[in-house]
């Protein structure tokens, strides 16, 4: 999703976090990938209510958060901080998945938790009444499918549960691990530079396995 369907803001989430007292978002919170609580959340290890309640600690034990003995953040802020990733949802990549949809079976598999999604899962997602899932044959999520990218497991979780062929499949990504993960399991990998239109690689991708 990010990177690819969306591009990211890192800079604007590391700040709403911090605004919310976590000092050391940037060291929990990477570009490819997450630790501590924000990876735990990420690959389903915890819920969404356990990680108010242990960003509320972390604030905390850092800033003073609130004072109390039991600190914890609402659903709303986490879902405020967590879409700080989000700058805005490019319209011509989501007409490029409508038209993939027309001929091939398109699915994503996002390390991403339930903080964004009720979001991405929601009539603004679009901005013309449509949510994420409305682009894609089926999604897979990473704290779902309680496992994170690039494992490879949670490639041949998606091959499986999918019922789809490895060596027929191609994966696009913006970070170098997840696509070396792919190729591992027989997946063809494409990486995506960061801002750029990844629709005419695709293509030429697709037209050479097609020939």
């Amino acid at each position: 999703m990010g990177g690819v369907v969306l591009p990211l803001n890192p800079e604007q989430a590391w700040t709403r976090f911090e605004s919310l007292g976590i000092k050391n978002t940037r060291q929990q919170m990477g570009v490819y990938g997450q630790t501590g609580i924000f990876r735990q959340l990420e690959d389903g290890s915890i819920s969404e209510e356990e990680f108010q309640r242990a960003l509320g600690k972390q604030a905390q034990e850092q800033s003073n958060y609130f004072g109390t003995s039991d600190p914890c953040f609402s659903y709303e802020q986490c879902v405020w901080a967590w879409c700080g990733y989000i700058d805005y949802v490019p319209l011509e990549r989501l007409q490029n998945l409508l038209k993939l949809k027309e001929k091939y079976n398109v699915l994503l598999l996002s390390n991403t938790n339930g903080f964004l999604m009720s979001w991405a899962n929601s009539a603004d997602f679009s901005g013309d009444g449509h949510p994420l899932s409305y682009y894609f044959h089926q999604v897979y999520l990473s704290y779902q499918l309680k496992d994170y990218k690039p494992s490879l497991t949670i490639y041949q979780k998606v091959l499986e549960q999918a019922g789809i062929k490895a060596e027929e499949s191609v994966f696009l990504d913006d970070g170098p691990k997840n696509i070396e993960a792919a190729e591992q399991v027989g997946i063809h990998g494409l990486l995506v530079p960061k801002n750029e239109d990844w629709m005419p690689n695709l293509m030429a991708l697709l037209n050479e396995e097609n020939s």
